[in-house]
């Protein structure tokens, strides 16, 4: 969220190309598909259109590796929702051993893994949609609640024959869901249990620094990026891993500085990261976003509320019939509700996390990551979230079983 993840690449980049650790992996430049087979699972791809017309890429892994493990109960299916600028991979790059999607699908779980629309997956051509105009990138987090998820519900529902499925999300993840919910509640029915990784709903108390300066310049920021024509983050290409020793280590002084203002601005967590993994997270962390969806995390920073896009007093009379953007409505949200927060978490602080715990009508388990200096894009690259936080997601996860 609130966070130049430009910053985070060039980070890991210069921490792997120092320590020789961005070499070798074979993984480094697959896509989702192909690391998913390289990995030996089952892999399906979907194509789901929704309501408005853009086509998201949905990546499925239908079990474990090899034979499907033999359960004593119907372990059903699991969406997991990947967070800002991410794509489905992020669930998959931590490896076979780490990572949740490959842990569900070797418990006997289905496992479906959608994109949003605007990431590389999912900026396909439809005769509604063509990613080459404005219009195109004209969407900010309304639309993924309101038509993403029920899109990629349905269709799940559909294929799979099932009733419910199991909604897993990180970050932007579970603000799209929450969206969803206030929005759509009828798709609290469709829902067995949720598991909010690093929520994120109010983000008034985010401590990132490069978003709070954003935040502070966001209304010039907005009209100088209308005025200039730049709609959207397009994917960093993978070269990028190649600029760090150019940029911060080539003068003694410079690099000292360099590094130690990169990481303040980041709060990468060198120590937590898998060393051999990092040419994967280099290539595979930024998968593109609109830039009206990142201004929409800056409103919801600067408004201390929930709420739908702004889009200033007079449009906001036309849209909503209000000058203020209604608020969502987390009460909304009726399904069973796991969250898992972290303390040194400074996108989803604890004390907005504990405000959206507060308006949750029923939060079945709150659950604070045991690992010092955990913190916010861990929940998906650090090296122990095996057992720091996929195990206990899985013990959740365990009663909802069909016998």
């Amino acid at each position: 969220m609130l966070r130049n993840l430009s910053l985070i690449i060039l980070v890991l980049a210069l921490y792997g190309e120092v320590n020789g650790d961005s070499k070798g992996n074979p993984e480094a430049f697959l896509d989702m598909s192909g690391m998913i087979v390289y990995n030996g699972y089952p892999m399906e791809t979907h194509i789901v259109v929704t309501e408005d017309g853009y086509a998201l890429t949905v990546h499925r892994i239908t079990h474990g590796r090899g034979k499907r493990n033999s359960t004593d109960c119907d372990k059903g299916v699991v969406l997991l929702q990947h967070g800002t600028l991410g794509s489905s991979i992020i669930w998959v790059f931590s490896g076979k051993d780490n990572a949740l999607a490959y842990m569900l699908a070797d418990q006997g779980y289905d496992v479906w893994l959608p994109n949003v629309r605007g990431n590389e997956y999912s900026t396909m051509y439809t005769p509604q949609r063509d990613p080459r105009t404005r219009e195109f990138w004209d969407f900010s987090l309304d639309e993924g609640g309101v038509y993403d998820l029920p899109a990629v519900i349905d269709y799940i529902l559909e294929k799979t024959g099932k009733e419910k499925i199991i909604y897993v999300g990180h970050s932007m993840g579970t603000t799209v869901f929450y969206i969803m919910m206030s929005q759509r509640p009828e798709y609290n029915e469709k829902i067995t249990v949720m598991i909010s990784l690093g929520a994120i709903a109010y983000a008034s108390h985010s401590k990132k620094f490069m978003g709070n300066v954003i935040a502070y310049l966001s209304d010039p920021v907005s009209k100088l990026l209308n005025l200039i024509g730049l709609n959207h983050i397009k994917p960093f290409p993978h070269a990028l891993s190649k600029i760090g020793p150019i940029l911060c280590f080539e003068m003694p002084v410079i690099s000292y500085i360099c590094q130690k203002f990169l990481t303040s601005v980041t709060e990468v967590d060198l120590q937590g990261i898998n060393q051999t993994l990092i040419p994967v997270y280099l290539n595979n962390a930024n998968a593109g976003a609109p830039m009206k969806q990142m201004l929409h995390y800056v409103q919801l920073y600067k408004s201390g509320r929930f709420c739908q896009y702004d889009y200033g007093k007079s449009e906001n009379l036309k849209r909503y019939n209000s000058t203020q953007p209604p608020s969502y409505n987390i009460s909304k949200t009726e399904v069973p509700v796991a969250i898992f927060y972290a303390e040194a978490d400074t996108t989803a602080d604890v004390t907005d996390v504990m405000k959206l715990y507060n308006e949750l009508p029923n939060v079945i388990k709150l659950q604070k990551v045991a690992q010092k200096g955990f913190n916010h894009l861990d929940f998906v690259t650090h090296k122990d979230i095996a057992t720091l936080v996929n195990k206990p997601v899985i013990d959740i996860l365990q009663p909802y079983c069909k016998q």
